[in-house]
């Protein structure tokens, strides 16, 4: 056992994507009630987010230690960098971690935290093996309830479902969820890609990619309300997206294709990753701006 081998079992570098999610939905669902801010709520946040997303991460590795190992991965469990005792040790820390965290938050959170957990599990123990369009769904579903229970800390669990909640008026949350889910479909789709070793320039993939791409980028750039306002254009959100493009010029569409190999897509999920830190802080910063 080595403390590389731990920091890469636990992809520790990664984690902060996932409390940036929840920690952008406490506030985006508080603004611009600061006056009800809890820093103790933000920090039991922080602690459940990270708790669930390191299990996952642990039970992921472990689910597919035999499979690694005749692969020839270079996992840390597969290449024995990491023993099964400290895999299984950690895993049950981290449960316990985001346990203890969640249980500190409101009922509703603690409800979302629990299905969160079970939407990991069902990744890891099911989801993933099959269909890649069931995997990429239950994927941005584990992003979408971490990101709610910060929502749900906030404002508590929304009781009534109308369409009024997903139009133009409704909720800031919505829209940012969404987004979220349309990424996390995208870069899960290039994950599976590499792993199962098959392009995406087919027309299904095409079209999926696409479909998600634009519903996502849509949902970032749809302004706050229809009330008249001094600040209509969501720019922080705007120049985000463009920020994304940027990281790696063509985005999506240097990917997808007959000449790109399953590797070459690797620096683009590194880079989209990472970009959602950027996107939970824009729509945080476009919410305390259409408010103020």
């Amino acid at each position: 056992m080595t403390v590389r081998g731990i920091c890469r079992l636990l992809r520790l570098p990664l984690f902060a994507t996932a409390v940036a999610d929840a920690v952008a939905g406490y506030f985006v669902a508080l603004l611009p009630n600061l006056d009800q801010l809890d820093w103790r709520r933000v920090g039991l946040l922080a602690g459940t987010s990270a708790g669930l997303y390191l299990y996952g991460m642990v039970e992921n590795d472990l689910v597919d230690r035999r499979r690694d190992r005749l692969l020839g991965t270079g996992r840390p469990l597969a290449i024995g960098e990491v023993g099964l005792p400290t895999a299984v040790s950690l895993l049950l820390l981290m449960a316990a971690l985001a346990a203890v965290c969640a249980v500190g938050l409101s009922a509703g959170a603690l409800v979302i935290a629990i299905g969160a957990f079970g939407a990991i599990n069902l990744y890891n123990l099911s989801a993933k093996h099959g269909p890649s369009f069931v995997a990429m769904t239950v994927m941005g579903l584990c992003r979408v309830l971490n990101f709610m229970i910060g929502v749900a800390a906030a404002k508590g669990v929304p009781h009534e479902i109308t369409p009024d909640l997903f139009g133009l008026a409704g909720p800031l949350w919505i829209r940012h969820a969404m987004a979220l889910f349309s990424a996390t479909f995208v870069v899960t789709g290039y994950s599976i890609a590499i792993r199962r070793e098959h392009s995406m320039s087919s027309r299904p993939w095409m079209v999926a990619f696409v479909v998600a791409a634009v519903a996502g980028f849509t949902m970032i750039a749809v302004r706050l309300g229809t009330e008249a306002h001094w600040f209509q254009v969501p720019v922080v959100r705007v120049f985000a997206m463009v920020l994304l493009a940027a990281m790696w010029p063509g985005g999506l569409w240097s990917a997808v294709g007959p000449k790109r190999q399953p590797a070459q897509y690797e620096p683009f999920i590194a880079r989209m990753l990472y970009w959602f830190i950027l996107m939970d802080v824009a729509f945080v910063a476009d919410k305390w701006l259409m408010t103020m």
